[in-house]
């Protein structure tokens, strides 16, 4: 697995910040390979809806989603995103290289808005990995 440099991880928290201060935006991170966040967390000032443990295992369970689903990217091609909209929250996730951009939302945010902010925000990082 590939390491990102702190040159990286300082880029990709920069853009999760920005993402953050979207109004209705409630988190956002970015996940590695294992479902470990690697930057940005929930918004500050915030409180979680789900405990640690859940939030950690909410991080692995869209790592997996993620993985099960490029098994079709030969056929159908490469996932541009993954978006669940749940009764109390949006749930967005987004590939970048070989991580995820995790972004979760108000139940009645703009999904497809937040999508694009995201590929603007994200799309322009290169990651230099060691």
């Amino acid at each position: 697995m590939p390491l990102l440099t702190d040159r990286d991880i300082k880029k990709l928290e920069e853009a999760c910040v920005k993402l953050s201060e979207e109004a209705k935006v409630r988190h956002v991170g970015v996940i590695n390979q294992l479902g470990r966040l690697i930057a940005g967390g929930l918004k500050k000032g915030l409180t979680p809806t789900l405990e640690d443990d859940k939030i950690r295992m909410m991080y692995m369970q869209m790592q997996l989603d993620f993985k099960m689903r490029q098994e079709l990217d030969e056929l159908l091609g490469p996932i541009d995103y993954i978006a669940s909209r749940r009764t109390k929250q949006l749930i967005i996730s987004v590939p970048i290289g070989e991580n995820l951009v995790l972004i979760t939302a108000e139940p009645d945010a703009d999904d497809k808005y937040i999508i694009k902010r995201a590929e603007a925000l994200f799309d322009d990082i290169t990651i230099t990995t060691i």
